[in-house]
């Protein structure tokens, strides 16, 4: 039976995660193991904890009336795949999924920042299929329902029980980003990634005792100036999914050793097979959407 291991960086509480538990049952793509950070571990990139011990411990969450295991880890979301492996899973899972975040993670500067994306990414380091799942949320919106997130989850489950069924040469793992509103016009988008999404300034305060310190804060570009193939603008302009496919070896001597021929074969046939998943979910959208 295949073994699969969903982790996040947004702990156990989040509805984006809970609605996204149920969908992945019910596609029953083998043994599912959970592991999450005790709490919210946002931006937390690839980091593992090397400075202090780590804890872990297993709870149980009401999903649906029947009660599912979770382990919760002190950790960080690349510390709670190198755990599962090692202690929960006991071995490589053949598929890491990493989300629904809540928030959304698009451009290279989350693909390094991002806690979300580091949870799939330890699961290719580790020789696994790895994909990450995140759902942007407006500014203002404080209170969450999970039955929102019902239709994001579907499209979801759908992905990763693909994902198990189909090899893609080349791609180590899809990110895929959602809009916060998923309706039956809703487009679905094979994208690259942008480069940056926000501008990062530094905020000087005084506290009580007159001594500075900082805040770190960002202001969103304007994305509708970005490429029309890029994830940032796919997500933000077009209120689309966003399915961008990724390759980590960026080495140029790497990509000088593979043969063009070969690089654009592997390309053409990535892009008809996600093409293939898109129309897919195109009919899988239309039954879901409100």
């Amino acid at each position: 039976m295949a073994k699969v291991l969903l982790v996040n960086d947004d702990g156990p509480n989040s509805e984006a995660f809970v609605a996204f538990w149920r969908e992945l049952l019910k596609e029953r793509l083998g043994e599912l193991y959970v592991v999450t950070p005790e709490h919210e571990m946002s931006a937390a990139g690839k980091g593992i904890t090397l400075h202090k011990p780590l804890r872990m411990y297993k709870r149980h969450i009401d999903l649906n009336g029947e009660m599912r295991e979770i382990h919760l880890t002190s950790g960080t979301p690349a510390d709670c795949v190198g755990l599962a492996i090692s202690l929960v899973v006991g071995q490589k899972p053949d598929l890491v999924i990493s989300g629904i975040n809540m928030g959304d993670n698009t451009t290279v500067d989350n693909l390094f920042t991002s806690g979300t994306i580091a949870g799939a990414l330890q699961g290719v380091l580790n020789g696994a299929k790895a994909v990450s799942f995140s759902a942007a949320i407006p500014v203002r919106q404080v209170e969450h329902d999970v039955d929102h997130f019902i239709p994001h989850s579907k499209i979801a489950a759908s992905i990763s029980s693909w994902m198990m069924k189909n090899e893609l040469p080349g791609v180590h793992l899809l990110n895929v980003n959602f809009p916060y509103r998923v309706a039956k016009k809703t487009k679905i988008r094979m994208t690259r990634l942008g480069w940056t999404k926000y501008k990062n300034y530094v905020m000087e305060r005084l506290d009580p005792r007159g001594r500075p310190y900082y805040w770190i804060a960002s202001a969103t570009k304007d994305l509708s100036r970005e490429g029309r193939d890029t994830d940032g603008y796919a997500l933000e302009v077009e209120k689309a999914i966003s399915i961008s496919p990724i390759q980590l070896n960026s080495s140029i001597f790497q990509i000088l050793e593979r043969a063009p021929d070969k690089l654009k074969e592997d390309a053409e046939l990535v892009q008809e097979q996600i093409q293939g998943l898109i129309t897919s979910l195109e009919s899988l959208r239309d039954e879901v959407a409100p």
